[in-house]
């Protein structure tokens, strides 16, 4: 099968013919329709990810069941499918308290056990879950990493009716899906963006912020309740300016993965809370599916070829894009 392996950190990331999986017992062969392109691909291409090599990267898709493997319920050949970024045990302490995201035995698609950017894909049944109808397979291939991940940490950090969130990189994956979850959960959401992206981000948001210190704009409408952070470093101080006394922030992007001097001062004066969000749960990704379905979140992204792979991965960077990108196949 065609599949793209990455052999060392910063190498080729180079379309190859490897072994097609085949479904053992416990397991199901997916055959990939289409993998979201996300800022983890691009830093463990890098080295900031352990990486086991060769590797087939990749860990967002969707797809269509080819084999289910003996002892496998509940999943069929035919059936479309979303799989979320990981595979999980179910046994160890994190996993029965709800929380298989901190799995003691976690492997992650494209980093731990073989990815996404190939034709065919072997996974566990626990991390598939169907797609609804009216979802296209290219959006749900992005809903677990983006949308699901969102869906928690508005959970995490209350999210509710009436309230004001700062969602900041809003014009990218993470962001313009962000400012979809907060409006679906009842509240307001503050778009902070560049100024390129301001008019095409307005229509998802109340209202928008492109001043790099967009806490005086935020603070001129009372302050914010909330944060969903997508950017990380680079705004994060901002972002804390911008919330009231006692507000929370839901941290889940990333970008710039050196060590950030924040003034401890600003969270501490006003109790803000920083709740990190490493990934959204199986019960995260049915309610971001869900919300999909409904058209409370309507899914931005742009469709590429699979041969334009790894110019996207290097691309990621420059942020030039709305939204995800997936390659179909």
């Amino acid at each position: 099968m065609r599949a793209y392996v990455l052999r060392g950190y910063k190498g080729e990331i180079r379309e190859e013919e490897v072994e097609r999986p085949r479904a053992s017992p416990g397991r199901v062969v997916v055959r990939v329709k289409a993998a979201g392109v996300c800022y983890r691909d691009y830093l463990a291409w890098q080295g900031w990810q352990r990486v086991k090599f060769p590797a087939v990267p990749g860990h967002e898709f969707a797809g269509v069941v080819e084999e289910v493997g003996e002892g496998v319920s509940g999943l069929a050949p035919g059936d479309r499918v979303a799989g979320m970024m990981y595979e999980y045990c179910g046994e160890c302490e994190y996993c029965r308290s709800g929380r298989e995201y901190l799995c003691r035995n976690k492997r992650v698609y494209g980093e731990d056990i073989p990815g996404a950017f190939a034709e065919y894909i072997s996974a566990d049944p626990k991390s598939l879950v169907k797609v609804p109808e009216g979802v296209p397979l290219e959006a749900a291939s992005f809903a677990a990493c983006v949308v699901s991940t969102i869906v928690r940490g508005v959970k995490k950090i209350g999210v509710s009716p009436g309230q004001l969130i700062v969602v900041t990189g809003a014009g990218g994956g993470i962001g313009v899906h962000a400012l979809q979850v907060v409006k679906a959960y009842g509240a307001k959401a503050v778009a902070v963006t560049r100024p390129e992206k301001a008019e095409v981000v307005a229509k998802y948001a109340d209202y928008v912020a492109t001043s790099p210190k967009f806490s005086e704009e935020v603070k001129r409408l009372g302050g914010a309740d909330g944060a969903v952070e997508s950017v990380g470093g680079p705004t994060l101080e901002q972002t804390i300016r911008s919330l009231k006394a006692g507000g929370r922030i839901a941290l889940i992007g990333n970008v710039d993965p050196n060590p950030q001097p924040i003034p401890l001062g600003l969270p501490l004066l006003k109790e803000v809370e920083i709740l990190p969000v490493l990934s959204g749960r199986r019960s995260d990704l049915e309610e971001a599916l869900a919300l999909m379905a409904k058209g409370l979140v309507k899914p931005v992204y742009s469709v590429h070829k699979f041969e334009e792979l790894p110019r996207l991965i290097a691309e990621t960077p420059q942020s030039k894009h709305l939204g995800r990108r997936v390659v179909a196949l």
